[in-house]
């Protein structure tokens, strides 16, 4: 099992080119702190590179880039950092939020809570579904 410092979400609503901007940019300002890092992308083709839950809890913080749902909840007690998906999309302003992240406080005790959430199975609003479609069909018609 491979044990990373830091692990991230990225996601946009239309799941192009910004998703995986920030997704480089994370990872080429962790490489300059000499930190290793996966970041789980929330593009148009649906979530690549899924964090485990073992991942989630070896990590040392936890940096979310998103426009879009990326199921924040599951990284409840890491120390965390949240942001719009357009303020990671450089190297400089990826760092900041790896070495905010790295400075945050985590709260253990509500990561206790997260894990009795996640046995008991989630479903979407009807709201949620409808968004999500809307957005697929925008995605589909900018390619």
């Amino acid at each position: 099992m491979a044990k990373f410092d830091i692990i991230a979400a990225t996601g946009c609503p239309t799941g192009i080119a910004h998703t995986f901007m920030a997704k480089e940019a994370l990872e080429k300002a962790a490489a300059e702190r000499g930190l290793t890092i996966k970041v789980e992308t929330h593009g148009q083709v649906g979530v690549e590179n899924e964090l485990t839950k073992s991942e989630i809890a070896g990590a040392k913080a936890v940096v979310v880039a998103a426009d879009k749902d990326v199921q924040a909840e599951r990284f409840a007690g890491k120390r965390m950092v949240s942001v719009g998906v357009s303020k990671a999309l450089s190297v400089e302003a990826a760092g900041k939020l790896i070495d905010r992240a790295l400075a945050a406080k985590g709260d253990d005790s509500v990561a206790a809570a997260a894990d009795v959430e996640d046995e008991v199975e989630e479903k979407e609003s009807i709201g949620h579904i409808i968004y999500k479609h809307l957005m697929n069909g925008v995605s589909h018609m900018l390619v």
